[in-house]
């Protein structure tokens, strides 16, 4: 096994794995950076503000980044066929486990990386209310878990079809739907996966008045329903896809 997950890692190293998972968090750091309120009047509820506006943000940027996360992770796997080399080599299982783990830890290293910056940004700007360690922590769940089920929905779908285009072309879908979902009702967001960040954040839009743009923004307990049901699609994304390679003929 650890020969496997050592194999793995020296191909991420030639796939420059890691600058993916700096881009990433970069580029949703970048946006918030742009979005953050400043000013005197919103030092009281900047931190609302951001957390309110950055799982909107992964909504449409996640997708895009997951199903490019899988699709490298599987590329050698389809170019010339390299399964029936691998399989001589290795057993289906560890080449299975040792992806599922290393696409783990770059998940994990691009979640904890997004968090970090957000807490960063919100000490920067001089904000005041600064969120509980559990709101923090209920965050990093959330924003690990809708990223593990998209991370294996997409590789779900390289392995089958052998291809990492469709798997693209889903995840800039996705993301667009996800998009689209953020200026619907809430209960819309419950039948796309692909905008469950939304749902499951605990900060929503209160009241905005017009004439005085002043913005009011609350706290709403945890989505654990949801958050179940998300880590029960990643399990079931999962079985699907170590189902696939068991079985798959090469």
């Amino acid at each position: 096994m650890m020969r496997s997950l050592r194999a793995e890692w020296q191909k991420a190293k030639r796939r420059h794995d890691l600058l993916a998972c700096l881009l990433l968090p970069l580029a949703v750091l970048l946006w918030a950076w742009y979005a953050a309120p400043d000013g005197s009047d919103s030092m009281a509820s900047g931190y609302h503000a951001l957390l309110y506006s950055v799982p909107i943000m992964n909504t449409v940027l996640l997708p895009i980044g997951m199903a490019m996360l899988a699709s490298c992770l599987w590329d050698v796997e389809v170019k010339g066929n390299f399964p029936k080399l691998l399989y001589t080599l290795q057993s289906r299982q560890s080449l299975f486990a040792a992806k599922s783990l290393l696409g783990a830890g770059e998940i994990f290293l691009i979640v904890l990386l997004e968090l970090l910056g957000i807490v960063c940004l919100g000490l920067r700007n001089g904000y005041q209310d600064t969120p509980s360690a559990g709101q923090l922590l209920y965050l990093f769940l959330c924003t690990g878990t809708v990223s593990l089920m998209l991370f294996f929905s997409e590789l779900m779908l390289t392995v089958l079809l052998a291809n990492p285009l469709p798997a693209l072309c889903t995840g800039i879908a996705g993301a667009l739907i996800g998009l689209f979902a953020a200026f619907m009702p809430p209960v819309f967001c419950y039948f796309i996966p692909w905008s469950y960040c939304i749902p499951l954040g605990s900060y929503r839009l209160a009241s905005w008045d017009p004439d005085t743009r002043i913005v009011v923004y609350d706290i709403r307990g945890f989505n654990i329903p949801l958050l179940v049901w998300c880590i029960f699609l990643g399990f079931l994304f999962f079985r699907i896809t170590w189902h696939a390679i068991r079985t798959k003929e090469v």
